[in-house]
C-alpha cells in the first residue's frame, strides 16, 4: 500500500475489511476521472464506463487477495488502462487497417509510461535494429512509411511474396526477441508512431 495518501490508505484498509460505504466513497472519488481517461483511449463512452466499472468490481471482489504496492489511484488507472488495452487488442485482431489504434497511440503518447512499458519499447527498438538488412528495410517501409506491399515490391524490385515473407519474418523475430510479451502489436505501432514524429 505504499504511495497512498492517508485518506486512500484508510479507504483501502476499510475496503479490504469489507466496508461497502468506503468502497462507495472510493467509487465516487475516482469514477468520473477514470471514465474520462478510459474515454480518451477508447473513444466510446459506453465501453469506457464498462471498463471502469469492471475495474471497481474486480477490486471489490478480490479485495482480500490483491496486494497493492503503488498508490490506490495509480492502481485504478493501471487497471483501467489494462481493460482498455484488451478492447483495443480485440479491435486490432478484428480490423485490418486499425484506425482506432492510431488514435490510441496519439493519446497514449501524451500520458506517462510505466517503467515496464518503456522497457518493452526499448526491447522492440533493439529487435527491429537487429533485423536482417532487407527484412528491416521492408518492415520499415511497410509500417513507418505506410507503403503497400505492391509499392515496396516495385521499389525494391522483388516479388510480392518476398515482401510478405519479410514482414512475417520480422514479426516472428521480434516476437522471439521480446519473449512474446502481451500487447506486442500495440507497442510496435507505438514505436513507429514515435519514430515517425522524430523524423518529421
Amino acid at each position: 500500500m505504499h504511495g497512498n495518501t492517508d485518506l486512500d490508505y484508510t479507504i483501502l484498509k476499510a475496503i479490504v475489511e469489507g466496508d461497502s460505504k468506503s468502497f462507495e466513497i472510493l467509487f465516487r472519488k475516482y469514477y468520473q476521472e477514470l471514465c474520462n481517461y478510459s474515454m480518451g483511449i477508447l473513444g466510446d463512452a459506453e465501453k469506457a464506463e464498462d471498463v471502469v466499472q469492471d475495474a471497481f468490481v474486480y477490486l471489490w471482489e478480490n479485495r482480500q487477495r490483491i496486494n497493492i504496492t503503488i498508490s490506490l489511484k495509480s492502481y485504478l488507472y493501471q487497471s483501467v488502462r489494462n481493460g482498455a488495452l484488451k478492447i483495443i487488442r480485440t479491435q486490432v485482431l478484428e480490423q485490418r487497417h486499425m484506425p482506432r489504434l492510431t488514435e490510441f497511440i496519439e493519446y497514449l503518447e501524451k500520458s506517462e509510461f510505466s517503467e515496464d512499458e518503456l522497457v518493452k519499447l526499448q526491447k522492440i527498438e533493439q529487435a527491429i535494429d537487429e533485423l536482417p538488412s532487407q527484412c528491416k528495410s521492408v518492415f520499415l517501409m511497410s509500417f513507418m512509411d505506410k507503403k503497400s506491399y505492391k509499392q515496396i515490391a516495385e521499389e525494391l524490385e522483388i516479388s510480392l511474396n518476398t515482401v510478405k515473407t519479410h514482414v512475417s519474418k520480422a514479426y516472428r523475430i521480434i516476437r522471439e526477441k521480446t519473449q512474446n510479451f502481451k500487447n506486442l502489436s500495440l507497442f510496435i505501432w507505438l514505436y513507429f508512431r514515435k519514430n515517425c514524429k522524430t523524423r518529421q
